[in-house]
């Protein structure tokens, strides 16, 4: 029966089981990616909104107003109804926030290889 260590040398079996296993893994900050995806989606979101409830390009209508006749004089009247309409001010204030994410987002410093540090 062969012994676990069969074929290995005894440097390799004397080196720590981090320096066998090492990768070149580049550490980066994951602050940049978190923003920018949160962008993405408030402005998809604020967008999404805008055209799910009928794209209105004025202010946001919380209210219709909707016109019926009456059946018997035949005389129309307004009625007025809830319903949530999103105006423009929706996507420009979602595009707006997602903007300043996106500037966070290239704020935010990355670990570097220190070329990039700056003076000390």
């Amino acid at each position: 029966m062969r012994s676990p260590h069969y074929g290995k040398s005894f440097t390799a079996l004397a080196r720590s089981r981090d320096s066998c296993y090492a990768r070149n893994v580049s550490v980066r900050s994951l602050a940049p990616t978190v923003l920018r995806a949160a962008a993405v989606a408030l402005a998809a979101g604020g967008l999404g909104v805008w055209v799910a409830t009928g794209a209105h390009r004025g202010w946001t209508r919380t209210s219709e107003v909707e016109l019926r006749r009456d059946e018997i004089t035949g005389i129309d009247y307004p009625v007025r109804r809830d319903k949530f309409t999103a105006g423009i001010e929706i996507p420009l204030a979602s595009l707006g926030g997602a903007a300043l994410l996106a500037g966070l987002a290239t704020l935010t410093r990355r670990p570097g290889n220190g070329a990039s540090a700056g003076p000390r």
